[in-house]
């Protein structure tokens, strides 16, 4: 039976280092009917030269045991969902059976895609995740299944930053929330539920995109058996996080749920980041001024990607 062809995403930008040793974690695996498209998201870095330095064969034929790689520039920073979905756009060109998301600042299982392809061929599911396991000790789980919370106005993941040894069940199951950081999609599914919505340019898309497909009747599949390892040590809360953060949520909340249900996310939304706006304006004004400023945009109606790089020069 022939192999479904697969073709992988990258995002990059300013992150060669990252990007490539993903790359190099593709090339090994043992899925052979894939290809990659690398998007570069108007990196101001030299990403792009050495791309072309590391794999010579980028837009050209391959050796025989490594998968192809169609390098991709864009005009300007789209974001991770304009990015995103500017490589979906061009590997629907391909007209290839399934699309993956990959954070490029991950480390793949050998047999990770195989196990997760093999799955989506049996189970009945729009798109899959797969077991995340923290990159720095391969032992500390960063997703393994989550679910939406209406009532917030969010999602969480299970088992975080508990051991991997923790796992006894490796059944793969439904659940309403996977993890932009790894996302398989069926592409004539993806067809039906649309792509990223570019107004949230970073962060929380991949709750909306889960809420919309699951909305729709489609269901998403966690597959344990499947391993990739994300290089999550040392992240801390930041301006622009912050600000995409504050700025998203209400549009989440508004795209979720409505009636009751976004009344109430609302209201949790509105009391908690109010207690967190006196608190940071008494001991950490310049996040006082990034989530006011977050505020703001999202009741200006100021989406896409707002005022991301004003807040960072803060």
């Amino acid at each position: 039976m022939r192999k479904r062809e697969v073709i992988i995403i990258l995002l990059n930008y300013n992150n060669p280092g990252d990007t490539i040793e993903c790359i190099e974690s593709l090339n090994k695996i043992t899925y052979k009917n894939l290809r990659i498209i690398l998007i570069d998201n108007h990196s101001i870095d030299n990403s792009n030269k050495i791309f072309r330095e590391t794999f010579p064969y980028i837009n050209d034929n391959p050796p025989d045991y490594l998968p192809p790689i169609n390098h991709y520039v864009t005009e300007e920073n789209l974001g991770y969902c304009g990015g995103t979905n500017y490589g979906i756009r061009k590997a629907l060109e391909f007209k290839p059976d399934y699309i993956m998301l990959l954070n490029n600042d991950t480390i793949v299982e050998p047999d990770f895609l195989e196990k997760m392809v093999d799955e989506m061929e049996i189970k009945e599911a729009a798109a899959a995740c797969c077991l995340i396991i923290a990159e720095h000790d391969r032992k500390t789980i960063w997703y393994g299944g989550g679910k939406l919370v209406h009532w917030r106005g969010l999602a969480v993941h299970f088992y975080e930053g508990k051991s991997r040894e923790t796992l006894s069940d490796l059944e793969s199951k439904y659940v309403d929330f996977i993890t932009g950081c790894v996302m398989l999609f069926h592409t004539k599914i993806l067809e039906k539920t649309g792509l990223q919505d570019e107004k949230f340019f970073m962060f929380l898309d991949d709750i909306e995109l889960s809420s919309r497909i699951t909305r729709m009747g489609y269901k998403l599949l966690y597959i344990p058996s499947a391993v990739i390892y994300h290089k999550v040590l040392g992240r801390k809360e930041n301006p622009l996080k912050l600000y995409y953060a504050v700025r998203n949520r209400l549009l989440l909340i508004n795209k979720m749920d409505k009636g009751l249900i976004n009344i109430i996310a609302k209201f949790y939304f509105l009391i908690a980041i109010s207690i967190k706006l006196v608190y940071w304006k008494l001991l950490n004004p310049s996040f006082y001024y990034i989530a006011k400023a977050g505020m703001k945009d999202y009741f200006r109606k100021r989406f896409y990607q707002g005022r991301g790089v004003e807040v960072i020069n803060y």
